[in-house]
């Protein structure tokens, strides 16, 4: 039967998801002078000898990974980087990273008292940098405290950011690193640790006045709180007056392909943009590579992509102004199509649907198409037996319909045929059942993507399948379309029977129709086995051309051998699982069949 159905949106896959995710564009401020403690254990050698001072005034300091009080001591699995990089923790900074000072000189800006005259200290960087913002990487030894920020710039003006907390090492929020552990000074001893302690993140808005100037260097003034001071770092979101992009949502999309664009607003001089994208949704860097350069105009269609695959992209500016180029816009995410398979294929269902299959369709008829998302196709153990590694839907009661679609596949170059096994066992056992009255399983065909559907088989009541593996065979005459997808839909129909049921399917193979030499007789070489599943004995039915058997494991490791016209298997020292049985016949051809020991 053929009917045409009008045609319907795409994928889910297809559409554009929006995921906004920070890409400021940060930069490390590396410290040329202002440190005054060492409080960084590493190296060989007693943590006595490799610091100066401790982090909280009672002995403790931190530990870099390095770390090893004697050359053949157990390296660490826990401590700060050896090279010195933090990458920030806090989830609305994406991207942002600290650069700690020398590990074997001073690290710390340690400041312990209240008291005026011996309360500050000033932190002076290497290049001079604008900033919307900076953040402060710091922590309190032996307690919380309070700090002034005094941010001094290049024209010798300044401004302060009052009352910025600092939380005790230990327990606080809003953390860059934790689970870093400490050593004792004083004796060695380590505290690891998986949560603490920690280093904390503080953000410092910069005034608009302020922004385009340089900073030279940070006074950091402690004004409350019993713990110990210590600042380790600062990094800023660098100003720019090349404004990034806005992107928009994403137009043509392929299995290969997508076409994204941007505006931007009509004072910023952009002469081009640079375009990144990833699998990955780590925001890049200004140091980051784009994957095209120089684009002009406002759209761009990003060749060469992979099928079926999540993507995160970014946009940024090339001005003709002092900055010269944009921070990178947010991000936005994109799904390529699924592109049509060219066979051979086979789904054994490990995971299920399969890459690019559908079960999250539901109600209608082969003439409607489905009208409903709910999937009542899911995974199973095939026949009852298993977890998983099957497609399987339960048929119980009245109004269950549901449709699993297959990948598309690319049919246009020759003659394929396609195979998969199938069986019915009752619910949640692997016993025989019989299907209701009205209830029906069939096995469909489009050759235009779902628009229109043919059916190829139908099981009902009259022709119910058995709780036997059984092969399905069909060679696709006549379908060699670009754009095939199979379904199998089913139904319980509107009658509410007593059978509760599920309907399996395994093994979802397309391949060439070109028969081999072991496939030429395959009409009458398909044997059948006994009982299924079975418990020790399996008998084979009809062996009067048979040559050999063998039975493998399902990791396709032979597990039992036997020559000659084999009538029955004693596989009794065999475990209970899934085996498959391949019979060898006396002409060279061969048949596979899967068994089940219980």
């Amino acid at each position: 039967m053929k009917t045409n159905l009008p045609v319907r949106a795409l994928s889910v896959m297809a559409l554009f998801a929006a995921v906004m995710m920070s890409a400021q564009n940060f930069q490390t401020m590396p410290v040329q002078s202002g440190y005054t403690a060492d409080v960084i254990a590493n190296g060989v050698g007693s943590a006595m000898t490799s610091t100066t001072e401790d982090v909280d005034g009672v002995s403790f300091a931190f530990v870099a990974r390095d770390f090893q009080l004697t050359s053949s001591s157990t390296p660490l699995t826990y401590g700060l980087p050896v090279n010195g990089i933090i990458n920030s923790a806090v989830a609305s900074t994406p991207g942002l990273s600290f650069m700690l000072g020398d590990l074997s000189g001073n690290n710390s800006l340690k400041i312990s008292s209240n008291t005026a005259g011996s309360n500050a200290g000033t932190l002076t960087f290497v290049t001079p940098a604008a900033a919307f913002k900076i953040y402060m990487l710091s922590t309190g030894g032996s307690g919380a405290c309070t700090v002034n920020v005094t941010v001094n710039f290049t024209d010798n003006t300044s401004q302060t950011f009052s009352g910025v907390a600092i939380s005790d090492w230990y327990g606080g929020s809003n953390y860059a690193i934790q689970g870093i552990g400490r050593i004792n000074r004083s004796n060695n001893v380590l505290e690891p640790n998986s949560s603490n302690p920690r280093l904390y993140q503080s953000a410092l808005t910069i005034d608009a006045a302020n922004q385009t100037k340089p900073i030279q260097s940070i006074t950091v003034t402690k004004v409350g709180g019993t713990g110990i001071a210590n600042v380790f770092a600062f990094s800023a979101d660098a100003y720019t007056d090349c404004v990034a992009p806005t992107l928009q949502p994403v137009g043509t999309l392929t299995s290969n392909s997508a076409q994204v664009s941007w505006t931007i607003p009509a004072s910023v001089q952009a002469v081009s943009y640079d375009v990144y994208y990833s699998t990955s949704n780590t925001a890049p860097t200004a140091a980051t590579v784009p994957n095209h350069s120089g684009v002009t105009g406002t759209s761009f269609t990003i060749p060469s992509l992979s099928a079926s695959t999540v993507y995160y992209y970014w946009v940024r500016s090339n001005c003709n102004t002092a900055t010269s180029q944009s921070s990178w816009s947010l991000s936005g995410t994109f799904t390529t199509l699924c592109g049509s398979v060219v066979p051979t294929y086979t789904n054994d269902f490990s995971t299920f649907p399969g890459t690019c299959w559908t079960s999250g369709l539901s109600g209608g008829t082969p003439a409607t198409g489905p009208t409903g998302i709910t999937s009542y196709w899911a995974s199973g153990g095939f026949l009852g037996t298993g977890s998983g590694g099957s497609a399987t839907i339960n048929l119980y009661s009245a109004g269950r319909t549901g449709w699993l679609k297959t990948v598309p596949f690319d049919l246009s170059a020759g003659t394929y045929k396609i195979k998969f096994d199938y069986g019915v066992a009752a619910y949640l056992s692997t016993s025989a059942s019989p299907m209701g009255s009205d209830d029906i399983i069939q096995f469909l065909v489009s050759n235009d993507g779902g628009t229109t559907w043919t059916v190829l088989e139908t099981w009902n009541q009259a022709n119910a399948p058995t709780n036997t593996s059984t092969q399905y065979v069909y060679t696709l005459t006549g379908y060699n379309s670009a754009n095939t997808v199979f379904a199998f839909y089913g139904t319980d129909g509107t009658v509410n029977d007593a059978p509760d049921y599920n309907f399996y399917v395994d093994n979802f193979t397309v391949e060439s129709a070109q028969l081999s030499t072991s496939e030429v007789k395959d009409g009458i070489k398909k044997v059948a086995v006994h009982p299924n599943p079975f418990k020790n004995i399996l008998y084979i039915l009809d062996n009067r051309e048979v040559k050999s058997v063998t039975v493998g494991d399902s990791s396709g490791r032979a597990v039992k051998t036997v020559t000659g016209a084999v009538k029955e298997l004693d596989l009794s020292t065999l475990n209970a699982g899934l085996y498959f049985v391949i019979i060898y016949f006396k002409d060279g051809s061969q048949s596979t069949v899967k068994a089940v020991k219980k």
